[in-house]
């Protein structure tokens, strides 16, 4: 066993955070010793790409970098990568998304269209509606079912929102947490024509509950300027890969490959830790400061809590279908669009190069993302001739391809991790081992990473968290 001597920040978890995480450290302090561990053979985690032998690049599913907003975290964006080397999309072509929806594939909005119900229910959602803005709020704790409610009234949420829940998820809207309703887009619906909406929209009240119909022409509302960054070569590892180089030139050492580790605790503290390679080497790494961005239930059994009587937090297996066509996908201006009608197993379909045109080099390429468990099917049952068939006719109906595109290259990564499912019991879960957790007041542990705190989920939240207790642990008592 090799051992070090001196104390190390160590980060668990080589995905974006824990990279990010890792070059503000050294940002603040160059000659801090940071190391960081990973079970995967590659760092970045969801935003590495998939590289084929022929030398073929896909990214897994739609990734942008949306930018956090804060200028610790987006000028680092700038500093592992010039300006010139990005892809910068903002204002009202920041993020073009679409949903397929009651049968016809929206390519003005992503919100949920009721304007395309008939006349009886159109004037029945708005009345409920109307009434239910006016009406008291109830408070909805963690429940995404009476956050629904209170947004639209029982109308909607019965008529849209029950069958939808029960199609994407599989489970019965009362059981979703109300973080589900951000995950998945459903905090507004659209109800009115554009030239309505410009005049409705001076109600913040209303403008919180009813999308504009047309997301290339949305009003000036918007609270930021947050643009989305994509390498202009095609591939986000191209991003990874020069973030890792950056990382690497300063200092920090990354172990991919790990087999598994232990740490070594005395009173409130993490005097050290143990990594072991599925080689058969292993470190032993004294720790100053141990950063966590992996999860709260993993570093519970990693410190060996009582977890007991906690469930294990589920999802969906995400499948990932990629494509290359002879010719550019029936998608008009989107960068992908979701699916949120029965009987269908996509979630979402990308189109790469509307957003990096370098991705048509040689064909266009679209990637169909699985569950299988929309359809019933078991993921790991399925071939992979079973999913590519399954994908290339979703595609047809959604009218994406027709017969006039020839597939020239296709291949299924079934390897995926899962969507967590976003319910209240498992959310809850989290929340016990959280609970746990801190019970055993550990003072050089800090917790990032999605779910690290209440709803924290997508990436720009997730950095602009990671790097407050980063600066947190520079200043306060504990600071390094």
């Amino acid at each position: 066993m090799i051992e070090a001597t001196k104390d190390k920040i160590v980060i668990a978890g080589a995905g974006m955070t824990g990279l990010m995480m890792a070059l503000r450290i050294k940002q603040l302090d160059p000659g801090i010793d940071v190391v960081i561990f990973d079970r995967a053979d590659r760092p970045g985690g969801m935003y590495q790409s998939i590289e084929y032998p022929d030398g073929r690049l896909f990214d897994y599913g739609m990734h942008l970098i949306y930018e956090s907003c804060n200028p610790d975290v987006d000028n680092l964006y700038r500093e592992v990568m010039d300006e010139r080397d990005w892809h910068i999309h903002e204002n009202n072509e920041k993020d073009i998304a679409g949903l397929y929806f009651r049968g016809r594939l929206q390519n003005y909005s992503h919100y949920v269209d009721l304007r395309s119900f008939d006349d009886v229910e159109k004037k029945r959602f708005l009345g409920d509606f109307m009434l239910n803005l006016g009406g008291s709020v109830k408070d909805c704790g963690r429940s995404g079912w009476q956050f629904l409610l209170n947004q639209f009234g029982n109308e909607i949420v019965e008529s849209v929102h029950r069958p939808l829940i029960q199609s994407l998820y599989g489970v019965d809207i009362e059981a979703i947490d109300r973080f589900a309703v951000k995950a998945s887009a459903l905090e507004r619906v659209i109800l009115f024509d554009p030239d309505t909406m410009l005049d409705l929209m001076k109600s913040d009240r209303i403008r919180s509950r009813l999308a504009f119909p047309d997301q290339l022409n949305l009003p000036p509302y918007r609270t930021n300027n947050q643009k989305a960054l994509y390498p202009k070569r095609f591939g986000m590892k191209h991003y990874v890969d020069r973030l890792v180089d950056t990382l690497q030139q300063r200092g920090v050492e990354i172990l991919m490959n790990v087999a598994g580790m232990s740490l070594h605790c005395s009173d409130d503290h993490v005097d050290s830790i143990t990594i072991n390679g599925k080689g058969g080497d292993s470190r032993k790494i004294p720790v100053k400061t141990l950063f966590w961005s992996i999860g709260w239930p993993s570093l519970g059994h990693a410190l060996g809590t009582d977890m007991s009587g906690i469930g294990k937090p589920g999802g969906t297996k995400v499948v990932f279908a990629n494509f290359v066509f002879d010719q550019m996908p029936l998608m008009d201006r989107l960068y992908y669009f979701y699916c949120y009608d029965p009987g269908f197993a996509a979630f979402r379909v990308t189109n790469y190069v509307n957003y990096c045109p370098a991705a048509a080099a040689d064909g266009f390429p679209v990637c169909v993302e699985l569950w299988p468990s929309r359809l019933g099917l078991d993921a790991k049952n399925l071939s992979d001739e079973q999913c590519i068939a399954l994908a290339l006719d979703e595609l047809r109906r959604f009218g994406v391809i027709t017969e006039k595109h020839a597939l020239k290259f296709s291949a299924i990564e079934n390897k995926g991790g899962e969507f967590p499912l976003p319910s209240i019991a498992n959310v809850t879960a989290i929340g016990e081992s959280k609970k746990r957790v801190l019970s055993k007041k550990m003072k050089n542990i800090e917790v990032t990473g999605i779910m690290a705190s209440d709803d924290l989920f997508f990436i720009p939240d997730i950095l602009n968290h990671a790097f407050s207790v980063i600066e947190k642990t520079f200043t306060g008592e504990n600071k390094l």
